[in-house]
């Protein structure tokens, strides 16, 4: 508790402390804390549960499992109910994938995910440092437990809001509001339909009412944010871009829009699958006249760029590989070929070396090298130990694009091409009324442009010498000349771009009036289960004592949750009910000094933000140097930096203490390259340090975890049976 007291008093204001008899009555704002601390802690632990092949198995409808005769069914508790609700409710009846056929989801899209599982990817623990899947998947799942919090509790019923009210777009807080407004509105009101009107009518959706031009400028912030933090703070961002301009590089452009320009759609459709999906392989040839069956067939187009993508990339891995064999003062062949055969091993094998690792806090090189040979440490030193980890990374990271690229483009029968193909299929009537109402060169041509603007922007930048703000210390000291891109940077670039997007809703609404009636009744009833009125109590309220259970900071609480989260804390043994109070408390602060945060850091933005978006000609590049901001607004930052943090990490020497995410943070995993135009530009590392310097540090909340995580899951499966049942119900 001192750790987690020390951590309160230096982020937050310090809690009261808890009475001696905790409450049986949550407040509404330790409602809403509880709420928030329980879907974040299922959300990433579903996203986990993936790496287990059987988690998909016991997924639910619309995967299926066998059982040992081969019998398929839906399993009945799902072993991820956030994922599944999510899309149950809003993926699965998007027109077009309503359309794809059962056996894409329980047959090609399953068996992909299968492979993927059985492959056994590498681990961050490994490879001491925090890769680019456990990076996305992390922030994947920050994002998706926001959507899934919309769902489970629902958005509150206001008075109907007007939109056109006077909202100041160069403050935060009218921003802000310009985004409650519009999305109650969504929800509640008509304008769903009226978006969809402005679209057909307009070129441009903001010109809708001061409201929408306001939430606009809300998402492009909120959006330059993410962006920057995943391209410019992370450590991964600089590998990440490398890998953008590879794949830019190796799309067709020119040959998919003179495939467009044929007139006749099947026929454009069929060209466009046979330029894309079509193989060449000896094999192919051989299955087709039956001298073979199931022989490798080769790949075609798409799973070529895969395959090249993830060749490039392993070639740079492999050169550290070489490069420490060879070496005259590396570690010893027998060293080196020890860790070779561990890579090789099953699942159980290496779960087991490394929880061996956890418990001894022994590094995962000590752990190898000690059950090869018990004696081969003593002759192994520190510079050798640290080839050995580098050389064990590096390893992992060929594997493991081996592994990807084995699962979608060299299996038989190849699921991957299959599925893309039923893709197609399903979405062919939509790709026909385009086809024949829209030139679609055009969006090809605008979508090159996008991306190879966004590769740009994503650059150092120029500026002069002798920076006077504190990001000067991000900067490498060859390169005084440069800065790393700024949040401003990415709000212009989707500023310049916007009407590309929005020319498209506009073409697609005005000349293709099936598709847009079609998305239209789609959003309609997608927003509506996020409804507070959609949903029937799970349990009652229990009567709140005279003076208790009710305070005005968070209206709120839980939404449609909140009697189902008092009913679980009522559950919980007295003896625990103080330390969750106190972990909840701790949360709820924290939560407040997010909100106050992002609100100061979108003024600050705003602030820096010419007109327009654009910076102006006069502007010293010592001001605009001084203006660039590196981090911008977003609890969900917050929250996913937390994931990454909390990310336990094998020791980097022979016995020591475990390491976190945030004691690798800003670590480029062993052997990974970046692009050109980031080799000499900033340090990920030190501009993460500086973003994060007035973020409140997250209370530790596993006292609540450990008191009702369980509790909640067995609460979001019963939740969705029973929306499963009323859905299965009504049809």
């Amino acid at each position: 508790m001192s750790e987690v007291n020390h951590t309160e008093a230096a982020s937050l204001e310090a809690c009261p402390p808890p009475a001696t008899e905790a409450p049986d009555i949550l407040t509404s704002s330790q409602l809403h804390a509880l709420f928030d601390i329980l879907t974040h802690w299922e959300t990433y632990a579903e996203v986990e549960r993936f790496k287990d092949s059987t988690t998909i198995a016991h997924y639910g409808y619309p995967f299926m499992r066998r059982d040992s005769a081969g019998t398929a069914s839906y399993a009945t508790r799902s072993s991820a109910p956030l994922l599944a609700d999510l899309l149950r409710s809003i993926v699965l009846p998007l027109p077009g994938v309503r359309d794809l056929p059962p056996e894409f989801w329980h047959v090609r899209f399953q068996g992909v995910l299968t492979k993927l599982s059985d492959a056994e990817l590498s681990e961050s623990y490994d490879k001491g440092a925090l890769g680019t899947r456990k990076t996305l998947a992390t922030a994947a799942s920050v994002v998706h437990e926001a959507v899934s919090r919309g769902i489970l509790g629902g958005l509150p019923r206001h008075p109907k809001r007007g939109l056109n009210g006077p909202y100041d777009r160069a403050k935060a807080a009218d921003l802000a509001a310009a985004w409650n407004d519009g999305v109650h509105e969504l929800v509640y009101g008509s304008l769903v339909d009226e978006l969809f009107s402005c679209a057909a009518q307009r070129s441009n959706i903001e010109d809708h009412s001061p409201a929408v031009q306001a939430a606009a400028d809300y998402v492009i912030i909120h959006l330059a944010t993410f962006i920057h933090h995943v391209f410019v703070l992370s450590p991964e961002g600089p590998y990440l871009l490398k890998l953008v301009e590879y794949i830019h590089k190796l799309i067709p452009y020119t040959m998919i829009r003179q495939t467009l320009r044929i007139g006749n759609a099947a026929t454009m459709i069929s060209g466009m699958t046979r330029l894309l999906l079509a193989k060449m392989g000896v094999g192919a040839v051989s299955n087709w006249f039956g001298l073979t069956q199931n022989a490798d067939d080769g790949m075609n187009l798409l799973q070529r760029i895969i395959s090249l993508v993830l060749s490039w990339d392993s070639s740079e891995f492999r050169k550290t590989v070489d490069k420490i064999e060879k070496s005259t003062r590396g570690p010893l062949k027998e060293h080196l070929a020890a860790i070779r055969e561990y890579v090789g091993r099953s699942r159980l094998e290496h779960e087991s070396s490394r929880n061996k690792s956890v418990h001894s806090h022994a590094s995962i090189i000590a752990v190898i090298l000690g059950n090869a040979s018990p004696g081969s440490l003593e002759s192994l030193s520190a510079s050798q130990h640290s080839q050995c980890l580098e050389y064990y990374s590096a390893l992992l990271a060929i594997r493991d694009r081996e592994e990807i690229a084995k699962a979608l483009c060299r299996q038989s029968p190849d699921l991957f091409s299959q599925a893309v193909r039923e893709a197609v299929g399903a979405f062919d009537h939509i790709i026909r009324s385009l086809h024949e109402k829209i030139d679609l060169r055009e969006h090809v041509s605008a979508a090159e442009t996008f991306v190879a603007d966004f590769i740009e922007t994503s650059r150092a930048k120029k500026t002069a010498n002798g920076i006077s703000n504190n990001t000067a210390t991000a900067f490498k000291e060859s390169q005084a000349k440069t800065r790393a891109p700024s949040i401003e940077d990415y709000v212009s670039l989707f500023r310049r771009n916007r009407h590309m997007l929005y020319n498209w809703l506009h073409q697609v609404a005005s000349q293709c009036p099936e598709i847009r009636d079609d998305f239209r009744a789609w959003a309609n009833d997608t927003v509506k289960v996020f409804r507070q009125s959609r949903r029937v109590p799970y349990a009652p309220i229990p009567e709140a004592a005279p003076g208790a259970g009710i305070d005005t900071q968070r209206k709120g609480a839980a939404g449609a949750l909140s009697s189902n989260l008092q009913a679980l804390y009522a559950a919980v043994p007295a003896s625990m009910k103080s330390p969750v109070l106190v972990a909840v408390d701790a949360h709820a602060a924290y939560l407040t000094a997010l909100e106050t945060l992002s609100l100061r850091r979108m003024q600050h933005i705003l602030d820096d933000m010419p007109e327009g978006g654009i910076l102006a000609v006069d502007d010293k590049l010592e001001d605009v140097a001084s203006k660039s901001s590196i981090s911008g607004p977003g609890m969900f930052l917050s929250r996913w930096q937390q994931l990454l943090d909390d990310t336990v990490v094998a020791p980097d020497v022979p016995s020591g203490p475990l390491r976190s995410g945030r004691d690798v943070k800003g670590s480029l995993a062993e052997g990974k390259t970046v692009s050109a135009a980031a080799k000499d530009g900033w340090d990920p590392s030190v501009l993460a340090k500086l973003a994060e310097m007035d973020a409140p540090r997250p209370p530790d909340v596993g006292v609540v975890v450990e008191a009702l995580g369980h509790q909640f899951r067995d609460l979001l499966v019963d939740l969705l049976n029973r929306k499963s049942a009323d859905g299965a119900s009504r049809t």
